[in-house]
């Protein structure tokens, strides 16, 4: 299994045209087909199975993909040996092109796809012979039979994104990010792939696996917080690019957007199925997150008040401490940390003002953490909550941080 990371090399002015959910877990599930033979509902009946939009949600949900995936197990199910063809015709299902395009340089091609998909019901169809083996196509075969084995769950859980939850769901995207930001049209389509949450442009593709290992309420939160990657994060150049003070500066801007997404995720909080055959390996552990956040600031605090008041230490040391910083995986960790007092100090809407801006940010944190207790308690002692163990930074550090950063981020004072 590969871990969903929270891109933390990919933070230049211009976001992908296609990324995959940070916070959650990036794996690789399967897919699986849906045609229709002379026999069955035209294929494009099925494909008009997406959802109007309800009341003023301004979002669309396509499960299309997914009825016409079961549609085909029906039929296998039944005991009809449904042709390559059909399995081909499903590849080529408007949802399955766009899902197929987001994957760019690893795209499968339809007739990969078909193949796969064929071999999920190998021997229910008495297909004779060896199958191709390889990591994707396997990966692939067990993640279509758990979502699967799980259509019922998946069903039910549907029914809420189609329905009732849609409208809380567009809510919560629209509360982190700008409407002048968004595509003018979100759709989210859920179809059996790889376990993860994908976007292209204005399309989100969730998997059903995921679906049906985590929760709604989880996939809501994924949801948003993917597209306020792609549409709020505040814009910058990779740090590790950079030397001195610019790449100290970018450093903070990447901590602030993985922890406002992050936050939007709940990232701490993930749980998965341990039945999912990747997704089961997933075991995240809250207070991890804030002791790492207790580690790179006391980091924080011991190297760069000596480098701020040191142009040629700075010049010299700026990149390698941003570097420093990344090894560590403190962007996501001490960013969520930092984001969970703002939100549980001063409330969500501050937290959101603060993600505008990297200065703003930063003092918004030290505002909230000084209503910390002191000492910082260790996380997970008893009668604390989580949001008290991060420390507020040294007072003479901060000011000259917030200074260094309101200087290469003038445009956000």
């Amino acid at each position: 299994m590969r871990m969903i990371t929270h891109d933390e090399v990919r933070h230049n002015v211009a976001p992908p045209r296609s990324i995959v959910l940070p916070g959650m877990v990036l794996v690789f599930l399967a897919l699986t087909l849906a045609a229709c033979s002379a026999d069955k509902e035209p294929a494009e009946n099925q494909n008009a199975t997406v959802e109007a939009e309800n009341g003023n949600c301004r979002l669309t949900t396509d499960i299309s993909a997914w009825n016409a995936f079961k549609v085909i197990a029906d039929r296998v199910a039944g005991g009809e040996n449904v042709p390559l063809d059909d399995f081909y015709d499903y590849a080529e299902l408007p949802t399955l092109t766009l899902w197929r395009e987001s994957l760019e340089q690893k795209a499968p091609p339809a007739q990969r796809i078909a193949k796969w998909l064929e071999g999920v019901f190998w021997e229910e169809m008495g297909r004779k012979g060896e199958q191709k083996r390889s990591p994707d196509r396997t990966d692939y075969l067990h993640n279509c039979n758990y979502s699967l084995q799980n259509r019922e769950r998946i069903d039910a859980r549907l029914a809420e994104l189609a329905g009732p939850r849609k409208c809380e769901m567009d809510e919560l995207i629209r509360y982190w990010t700008d409407a002048e930001n968004l595509p003018g049209d979100i759709t989210i389509h859920f179809l059996p792939a790889k376990p993860e949450i994908r976007i292209l442009e204005g399309n989100l593709f969730v998997d059903t696996g995921v679906l049906a290992a985590g929760s709604v309420d989880q996939i809501i939160g994924s949801s948003a917080s993917l597209l306020y990657r792609r549409y709020q994060a505040i814009p910058g150049t990779n740090p590790m690019e950079l030397e001195g003070e610019l790449s100290v500066a970018q450093a903070f801007r990447v901590l602030v957007n993985e922890g406002v997404i992050g936050w939007i995720d709940q990232a701490a909080s993930l749980e998965f199925d341990k039945n999912h055959p990747a997704l089961y390996k997933v075991n995240l552990i809250p207070e991890n997150f804030f002791l790492k956040a207790q580690e790179a600031l006391g980091l924080i605090n011991r190297q760069l008040g000596k480098m701020l008041d040191d142009e040629a230490d700075m010049n010299t040391r700026g990149r390698f401490f941003a570097e420093h910083l990344a090894a560590m995986n403190a962007f996501s960790q001490t960013g969520y940390g930092m984001s969970a007092v703002i939100f549980h100090r001063l409330g969500k809407d501050r937290l959101k003002e603060a993600s505008r801006s990297v200065p703003g940010f930063l003092a918004t944190y030290q505002e909230a953490a000084l209503l910390n207790p002191v000492p910082a308690p260790i996380p997970g002692t008893p009668g604390h909550e989580l949001f008290e163990t991060v420390p507020p930074l040294d007072p003479d550090l901060f000011l000259k941080l917030h200074a260094m950063l309101s200087r290469v981020f003038p445009e956000q004072e």
